[in-house]
């Protein structure tokens, strides 16, 4: 991991919708999210560098983390941990879940710092035949 730099976390505005797109690996544009204040962006020097959306009532009545999402040139900074930190504090439950596919270690090893479990997998799901895995967080919020 290169140095963190430093970023601020803040909710997401219909304004940031053009460089949120620039950056998603995703596809989608985002605006449900905006509009139901359920996504965060990361600044750096006032610049968007990574994103993360939430759904409150996503998965069995739980929160879901939905999308991460950091630029190239600013990943392995701290950027998707200060994201995922910040859904954790403001998503309401018992718990909040999230999955990654199997190739994403960043994003596993993410969850397994922040205390996050594994709690199962989906084999071949994915569009080029990955694995989904699927983690889970006390938010007890």
């Amino acid at each position: 991991m290169t140095l963190p730099v430093s970023t601020e976390v803040r909710l997401g505005n219909l304004s940031d919708q053009a460089t949120i797109a620039e950056l998603d690996e995703f596809g989608g544009d985002r605006l449900d999210e905006i509009e139901a204040k359920c996504l965060f962006v990361a600044t750096h020097q006032g610049v968007i560098v990574g994103y993360a959306s939430y759904e409150p009532r996503g998965l069995l009545g739980q929160p879901l983390l939905t999308y991460l999402c950091v630029s190239k040139e600013h990943r392995r900074q701290g950027v998707a941990t200060s994201l995922v930190r910040h859904v954790q504090s403001v998503a309401k439950g018992r718990k909040l879940v999230s999955s990654t596919e199997d190739w994403c270690v960043g994003t596993q090893r993410i969850f397994e710092r922040l205390g996050w479990t594994p709690i199962g997998t989906i084999a071949h799901v994915n569009k080029h035949g990955s694995t989904e895995l699927f983690y889970v967080v006390a938010i007890d919020a």
